[in-house]
């Protein structure tokens, strides 16, 4: 029977043991990173000399991620080598046993420290540093990847052992799941109460469609983590033909959609706040196009239409009626040439204007004048940050308000009814559309 030498102590042996291993792992690090590199296509960056993990508290950042899965590399090759060293030396009875005595410490060490990262990504789930989570799903990902070879590298070996590699998943797993559940609560309890003064795009929509761009390169990772939860498997199934769709963009596409209606929710009841209710349109307008075109531009619209087909004419519509609602704000402006009584022009023309209509006249005038101004000194301080959005916008100004304000100006400026005429008639058509090109623009 394999027996211990009796010249060590359990802890002198573990400990050389562990030495050992660090320079065996150190000399295999080159071969273990190429590995990585070639099996997973996960590219590395420059590495620091130590294996072990720096300790910032909380932070996992990216270099500690590479060390991790180099660590874990350079293990499954370690093992591999002491399987083959053991051919013809260790009789095959002992064999899984010494093994087990060999590799114990290592997989031990290995599994605290991803027990650590993912202790860490709770704290940073905790307080709703959700970028710095997104390390969890890399790792995941990679050990993914490698648990098959794991898997026959410790077969045959005690229970025990052979639950370790999987216990790092489970754990990594569970926290991913919170972290993805955990950014959707953080979006609906967002609790910023500052808005932008410009009706500008809010930093919370920013900061939850980078969130979710991220995650694109992890489809299949987060798909598995989805998966898991009846919420999603069951939507799974609602969608029509969900047997031909690919499963994780999917069930990513559900979560995306989830996020989003929740972003909704949340910016709506934000701008609430507004009492201009013009730039409270345009708030939303800014936020729903800047949505509508990341999810474009990323490729994120492509998994979410795959639950939910009319998501972009849904958006489409909603930028329809925030410009609806925005264009209410020349409401004031047309009441002065617009609907409103008319003086008799025949008359006018014919130089029999009466003292009445010469005042209707003149504060209809007046009035335009006033409001025209008072709109464009207002919103000169909105901002459309989006070019083309902001040029649309400007376009649908004046075909709303040029061919109306055109038809009074060509009625009335030639008519006698004040000796005063440039206080009266102070903008032409084209002057008006200059007013309207400097709208949107706190510098014009």
């Amino acid at each position: 029977m394999f027996q211990r030498p009796k010249f060590q102590t359990p802890g002198r042996r573990a400990s050389k043991r562990l030495q050992m291993f660090e320079k065996k792992a150190n000399k295999m690090l080159q071969i273990a990173t190429q590995t990585l590199e070639h099996s997973t296509g996960f590219s590395l960056g420059t590495r620091r000399s130590a294996l072990h993990l720096e300790s910032r508290e909380d932070i996992v950042d990216e270099q500690e991620m590479e060390n991790y899965l180099v660590c874990v590399m350079a293990l499954q090759r370690l093992m591999q080598s002491e399987r083959s060293l053991m051919v013809g030396i260790v009789p095959l009875q002992h064999q899984h046993q010494v093994f087990e005595i060999v590799i114990r410490d290592a997989m031990d060490m290995v599994v605290q420290d991803g027990e650590s990262i993912a202790s860490r990504a709770k704290r940073c789930i905790n307080r709703h540093d959700f970028a710095a989570v997104l390390v969890v799903f890399p790792i995941l990902k990679h050990l993914l990847t490698m648990r098959p070879e794991f898997e026959r590298t410790v077969e045959g070996c005690d229970y025990n052992v052979r639950s370790k590699f999987a216990s790092i998943l489970n754990t990594l797993h569970g926290t991913g799941a919170k972290a993805l559940e955990d950014f959707i609560e953080s979006v609906r309890s967002d609790p910023s109460t500052q808005l932008p003064k410009d009706g500008t795009v809010h930093e919370l929509t920013s900061n939850v469609l980078v969130f979710l761009e991220q995650l694109l390169d992890y489809v299949d990772t987060i798909g598995g983590v989805l998966a898991q939860d009846p919420v999603y498997s069951n939507a799974l199934t609602l969608i029509p033909g969900h047997g031909k769709v690919d499963k994780n963009k999917a069930l990513v596409g559900i979560y995306i959609k989830k996020v989003l209606v929740q972003l909704n929710l949340t910016l709506v009841g934000k701008s609430d706040l507004y009492s201009d209710i013009y730039l409270r349109a345009v708030f939303r307008l800014n936020n729903n196009h800047y949505v509508l075109k990341a999810l474009q531009r990323a490729g994120l619209l492509d998994l979410v239409q795959l639950s939910e087909p009319d998501c972009e004419e849904s958006y489409h519509d909603m930028i329809r009626e925030n410009k609806k609602a925005y264009s209410q704000s020349w409401s004031r402006v047309l009441s002065h040439i617009w609907g409103t009584e008319d003086a008799p022009v025949a008359m006018a023309h014919a130089g029999k204007l009466r003292d009445k209509d010469r005042h209707l006249i003149k504060e209809r005038f007046a009035g335009f004048n006033k409001e025209m101004e008072e709109i464009a000194k207002v919103q000169r301080s909105y901002s459309i940050p989006d070019v083309e959005l902001r040029e649309s916008l400007k376009r649908d100004n004046k075909e709303y308000i040029l061919p109306k304000y055109h038809a009074f100006y060509e009625k009335y400026s030639t008519v006698p009814f004040t000796k005063n005429t440039e206080k009266y008639i102070k903008y032409a058509p084209a002057q008006v559309s200059a007013l309207i090109d400097r709208f949107f623009d706190v510098a014009a």
